[in-house]
């Protein structure tokens, strides 16, 4: 979980509250129903109230400054952002000391609202340089860096915060969670312990510090937290993907289905669980309700690449070489930089018999990650499929000088080299695959093949019979 958002209304509320006290208290004549509804009617109706406060000359000027910070609180409930903001900026002309500061505070939440992060901060700025001790101010400055992945500066402004206001458990909820997703675990789990021993039931808390155990590898405590965050609120339903994320973890796909199952339950539109149960799905081999469910994760999230990418690869594992290409090649469009990708579509085209494509992808992918020795084995068996028996044993070559013991390279440079009629070296490579793996029949075939091509069919015959006593072939 990142940093909280502080909403809108409740900082607000905090200023209203204040002002409503003192548009009736500051002035003795006047229209009471209006003061009434100004300091506390329905948004609608308040409006009305403080525009006529505002607009009554006879109504004293503390009275009219107060009425306009109330009717920006009102358009800002009414979500009129733009008159919010317009209302605010104009009570700054008659405000001084810490209601200016909380003023500058709503202005900075209105415009990262709108999106305008950049004024935000000028906001912010404004707010903690007329009082510095504004905890609120440092907490929302916060987010917005973090909005725009200033880590840096969002713990910066935590740290002050926490200083004003250490027993603030929501806080180091806030610290903790950047430091959880800056990868500093320990300081993030410390930030979790300090906010749980000043509130026991934050749920957050200890959803989030599960969060941590879990990137730290401990997932029995991860386990242990989280389902204590279920326990406090039973709807959060994040507490649910990450306990499914642990049971994932540890190999339960089925009891990882049923905690994704609550958590879509209570979020049906959570593409994050979605993408996950999807992964469940694949593992137990249900492939059909993999592909359900990561179409709707993506139908949430059309730039979940790692939806795309598994995806691809049930469709891949069903031999539907067009779906998974079209998965794969999205992946690709959203990042050019994905070394699966372009391993696994090199996989699918070669599947189609489309090698020109197979073999740029495979290139592609070993550019990428020149120590991909599946790359290598692969774009050296289309190699050899394309008459290419040269550039194949070169790819196995490279495949097996990344790892001398891959039984596959070594029965894949055996059969290249006995179509180069280099029977002594096939030999030696089969033999060496026979060694590795004692099962796989095709190595079995081809060196039947070479003892054959020596006039030894004493041995040929002998590894014949092993390949067939071991399975079907095929190459």
């Amino acid at each position: 979980m990142l940093l909280p958002v502080l909403l809108l209304f409740v900082l607000c509320s905090m200023v209203h509250s204040a002002m409503a006290q003192d548009v009736g208290a500051n002035h003795e004549g006047g229209n009471n129903f209006y003061r009434q509804q100004c300091n506390s009617g329905a948004p609608k109706a308040a409006i009305i109230a403080c525009t006529k406060i505002i607009e009554d000359r006879h109504e004293d000027a503390d009275a009219r400054a107060l009425a306009l910070q109330n009717r920006g609180f009102y358009y800002q409930q009414a979500g009129d952002l733009d008159h919010s903001i317009a209302d605010f900026t104009r009570s700054l002309e008659s405000s001084n000391g810490r209601t200016r500061a909380k003023i500058f505070l709503n202005l900075g939440l209105l415009y990262s609202r709108k999106g305008d992060q950049s004024t935000a901060l000028e906001k912010f700025d404004e707010a903690v340089t007329l009082d510095p001790t504004l905890t609120a101010a440092y907490v929302d400055r916060a987010s917005v860096f973090i909005q725009r992945e200033d880590r840096e500066h969002a713990i910066v402004d935590l740290d002050r915060a926490a200083a004003l206001s250490p027993k603030d458990s929501e806080i180091y909820v806030s610290r903790g969670s950047v430091y959880a997703h800056s990868g500093d675990q320990d300081r993030a789990i410390a930030d979790f312990d300090r906010a749980i021993s000043l509130n026991p039931h934050d749920a957050t808390a200890w959803r989030d510090r599960g969060f941590a155990y879990r990137a730290k590898g401990n997932i029995a405590r991860a386990a242990a937290d989280l389902k204590e965050a279920i326990r406090l609120s039973p709807n959060l339903s994040g507490a649910y993907v990450d306990l499914g994320l642990c049971l994932q973890s540890e190999g339960d796909a089925k009891g990882a289905i049923a905690e994704f199952d609550r958590a879509i339950q209570l979020n049906p539109s959570d593409a994050q669980a979605l993408k996950a149960r999807g992964d469940s799905y694949l593992a137990t081999g249900n492939r059909d309700r993999a592909i359900a469910d990561y179409s709707d994760a993506l139908a949430t999230d059309g730039r979940l690449t790692d939806a795309y990418m598994n995806r691809g690869a049930a469709y891949l594992a069903k031999a539907d070489w067009d779906h998974a290409i079209a998965d794969f090649s999205a992946v690709i469009a959203l990042d050019r930089g994905q070394f699966a990708a372009y391993l696994n579509r090199g996989q699918a085209f070669g599947a189609k018999h489309d090698r020109a494509r197979a073999l740029a992808d495979l290139t592609q992918a070993i550019q990428l990650r020149p120590t991909a020795t599946d790359a290598y084995r692969q774009r050296a068996f289309l190699r050899q499929e394309s008459g290419d028996s040269s550039g194949a044993v070169d790819d196995y070559n490279h495949a097996l000088g990344l790892n001398p013991d891959d039984a596959e390279a070594h029965r894949g440079r055996g059969y290249a080299r006995l179509s180069r009629h280099e029977i002594d070296l096939a030999l030696e490579d089969l033999t060496t695959a026979i060694t590795l793996n004692p099962t796989d029949a095709l190595a079995f075939r081809f060196r039947a093949q070479a003892y054959a091509a020596k006039k030894d069919l004493k041995h040929a015959q002998a590894d014949a019979a092993s390949a067939r006593q071991l399975g079907p072939t095929t190459h």
